[in-house]
């Protein structure tokens, strides 16, 4: 079966399964057309009218009369996703629709293409169907929705300043991704938990309780509030003397740097945690070279002698325990590359060395200890379990086990001294002293319950975590259909697109206006403001908005007074000024889903306001007004509702994905002293303010844009994840429908002509 997914330009879509081939479309299908087609283009262009058929025959009632009425379908609306069927995006329209009741009509025009070059031809049919809506409806197919990986990440370097960074209500949630690096200097009240690809580097502040720390490279903790039982896991690690005491769960660091073969052939190389296979080990002391069983704890990115990188899900695959072969990496996702080929299904990782595994610690307690080489300063820690495939230094301090792949060494002097108390413990090496030599001292001041030299004592290394940094790259066009209200520079003047938008009585608002010539301080038939700023009101001239827009400048609010609400969509750089700007029906600020091409800026000047997404407000505000955002808004029950909808799994929620974003730009953004409530999504960077940031949503920085630096001022920042599950849900890369179609009766063609 072959799923061919149609998005409206309006927002809406619905998948249509073709038995065999989309180019087959078997004779025991409903047959509304008979073919007669002489060329490949008009038996692509028959094939689309068939598709077209189905389309418009799940559409659900109440979308059709919608439709029928004007409201939610701006003509001609363009269907896509036939490309595969000769049919490019933008060459099937929908130009006409009509109908009341259970009876509509739609006039399409289907244009398709076959051949390349000089030699392509090309056909066009004109096609009237005649629908008949079904009684009932359905929320149609899945849509496409992302939870992000945690409420703050960062594509680029996040540093700290002097003000606290605080993640509210993240149970069940990484607090903080980033790819790159992450440095917190003089912050003395933040407390974070999360990951970073790169450096971790904290000097104040501290580890939120019970949190933890991944870092892709070396994480170092220096003066810092005392952790409490936190998890520390990097590349190397470093926790100064300046941040002794304190209780750790884990520290742990290192991997085996392996090449990766498929059968005998070597194909890429991977930095893996887990142990080696005894009869494969070659070499002395430590074990550093053999074959990898892998640890299941972590992903793992395999770089191919291609260049291709692929992320392999470690705990989703077979591994044999007795040898390391791994089955099932076929499935490892692509992350970068430009071949199609997927990664052999059985691998095998044959390590060659180190990857980092250097741990140093002072005096805290630590209940699990792990890397290659272990060196503890400090004479007053109290450790559970350490582990060192390689050396392991000491001074003094209380060990529960010990477990050595190589030598234990006493730091300080050249023997034995201080006792340090150690419940039990193997070592593959020896003891020596300071300077390396074999510890000869009396034996009556040798560390007790040791025995040297012991078999079977390498305990292999836990590997290097991984911080899920993806997101996905912004682009506005791809929200444009699912906006009320539309702002962009066309023709030479500044315009507004209306659609999804009726008044309380149900008359559609969709149309176009030119907002240097139109009065839009009132929409004809409303008895209140739409459209108001310069802090004048009705009848004012100088309350038009936007009449001093250009080509190239800022869509620019001064003294708002008036604004719909809903989502609006900006071709280009977005800025409110708050200066004097006027509660708009009882609401300060705005109740708007913001979608920008362009850098949005958030200015206030005496007063704080509030952005707020429109499923972040109560349905009464968004749907109870003289204007009603149709996507968003279910009015069917007795008092309105947000809109239902299901996720590819079929579960329902309430408020469409884009109602839940109160800002997505493909630029940067800054926010003054506003407060968001939404979810907000920035292509590029989040701008630097003395003003505190108040996010209650999450926050991504630099979707397109890595390396997009952010820095936390003095001002600080607070993100609280909001406790309704379902507005944690951002649209998907594959997100188009803002309503889903249901079941319709019937669609049949009545009559078809080429143009």
């Amino acid at each position: 079966m072959a799923t061919v997914y149609i998005v409206l330009a309006v927002g809406l879509a619905v998948s249509v399964t073709v038995a065999g081939s989309i180019y087959a479309l078997r004779g025991n299908v409903q047959r509304q057309v008979t073919t007669h087609s002489v060329t490949a283009a008009q038996a692509a262009a028959w094939r689309g009218v068939e598709v077209v058929r189905r389309y418009l025959e799940a559409v659900d009632s109440t979308t059709l009369s919608q439709w029928a009425s004007g409201s939610g379908l701006v003509l001609p609306a363009t269907v896509q996703g036939l490309g595969e069927l000769g049919i490019p995006d933008g060459n099937a329209r929908i130009t006409a629709f009509s109908g009341t009741g259970s009876s509509f009509q739609a006039t399409v025009s289907i244009t398709a293409l076959a051949g390349t070059g000089a030699t392509t031809t090309s056909a066009t049919v004109e096609v009237v169907y005649d629908i008949g809506a079904g009684a009932g409806s359905s929320s149609g197919g899945g849509q496409c929705a992302v939870i992000p990986v945690a409420p703050l990440v960062f594509n680029g370097n996040l540093e700290i300043g002097g003000a606290a960074l605080d993640v509210r209500n993240a149970d069940g949630f990484e607090q903080i991704a980033v790819n790159g690096n992450i440095t917190q200097n003089g912050s003395s009240s933040t407390m974070i938990s999360g990951c970073a690809t790169g450096n971790i580097s904290l000097n104040g502040g501290g580890v939120v309780s019970g949190g933890h720390l991944f870092a892709g490279g070396t994480l170092l903790m220096d003066a810092m509030q005392t952790p409490s039982d936190a998890t520390l896991w990097a590349r190397n690690i470093t926790i100064t003397q300046g941040t002794s005491g304190g209780r750790l769960t884990a520290v742990q660091a290192g991997a085996y740097s392996t090449e990766v073969y498929n059968g005998d052939t070597r194909i890429g190389t991977a930095d893996v945690g887990g142990r080696l296979v005894p009869s494969t080990v070659s070499g002395g002391l430590p074990w550093s070279v053999g074959t990898v069983v892998p640890a299941t704890t972590m992903p793992v990115a395999i770089t191919l002698s291609t260049g291709d990188v692929f992320l392999l899900d470690l705990p989703r695959v077979q591994i044999d325990s007795s040898n390391g072969t791994v089955t099932g990496a076929a499935a490892a996702e692509r992350q970068s590359g430009s071949s199609s080929t997927p990664l052999p299904d059985r691998l095998t990782f044959r390590a060659v060395g180190i990857a980092g595994g250097t741990v140093k610690v002072a005096s805290p307690t630590i209940t699990t200890t792990w890397g290659h080489l272990v060196q503890i300063s400090g004479y007053d820690g109290v450790f559970g379990t350490v582990q060192a495939n390689g050396d392991l230094e000491i001074t003094q301090g209380r060990f529960d086990r010990i477990v050595g792949g190589r030598d234990l060494i006493a730091k300080q002097g050249n023997y034995w001294y201080g006792y340090p108390t150690i419940g039990s413990g193997d070592i593959a090496g020896i003891l020596r002293d300071a300077n390396g030599a074999k510890a000869v001292a009396d034996p009556s001041v040798l560390p007790k319950n040791l025995r040297e030299q012991q078999t079977g004592t390498s305990p292999g290394l836990p590997g290097i975590p991984f911080c899920d940094t993806r997101v996905n790259a912004i682009d506005v066009s791809n929200y444009r259909g699912a906006a009320n209200y539309i702002f962009e520079w066309k023709d030479d003047a500044p315009r507004l697109t209306i659609q999804n938008v009726t008044t309380a009585d149900g008359r559609s608002l969709a149309g176009q206006y030119n907002l240097l010539t139109d009065d839009l301080r009132r929409l004809p038939g409303l008895d209140q403001e739409f459209l108001a700023c310069n802090w004048n009101v009705y009848p004012q001239a100088s309350a038009h908005c936007f009449r001093d827009k250009t080509a190239s400048s800022a869509w620019s609010l001064k003294g708002l007074r008036a604004f719909p609400r809903g989502v609006a969509w900006f071709d280009n750089d977005f800025t409110v000024d708050g200066q004097g700007m006027t509660s708009n029906d009882g609401v300060k600020g705005l109740i708007n889903t913001v979608i920008a091409k362009g850098a949005v800026n958030l200015t206030t000047s005496g007063s704080d306001w509030v952005l707020t997404a429109p499923n972040f407000a109560t349905p009464a505000q968004v749907c109870s007004g003289a204007l009603r955002p149709t996507q968003l808004c279910d009015m069917t029950g007795a008092t309105p509702q947000f809109t239902e909808w299901k996720d590819t799994d079929g579960v329902s929620h309430r408020g469409i994905p884009t109602a839940n974003m109160a800002l997505v730009t493909e630029g940067q953004a800054t926010f003054g002293s506003w407060t968001i409530n939404g979810n907000v999504l920035l292509g590029r960077g989040l701008g630097n303010n003395a003003a505190r940031t108040l996010i209650n949503g999450t926050l991504t920085v630099g979707s397109n844009a890595a390396g997009s630096n952010t820095a936390i001022g003095s001002g600080g920042a607070t993100v609280t994840v909001p406790s309704n599950s379902d507005q944690q849900y951002q649209p998907g890369i594959c997100e188009a429908p803002v309503t889903t179609p249901g079941t319709a009766a019937s669609a049949s063609v009545r009559w078809s002509r080429y143009l």
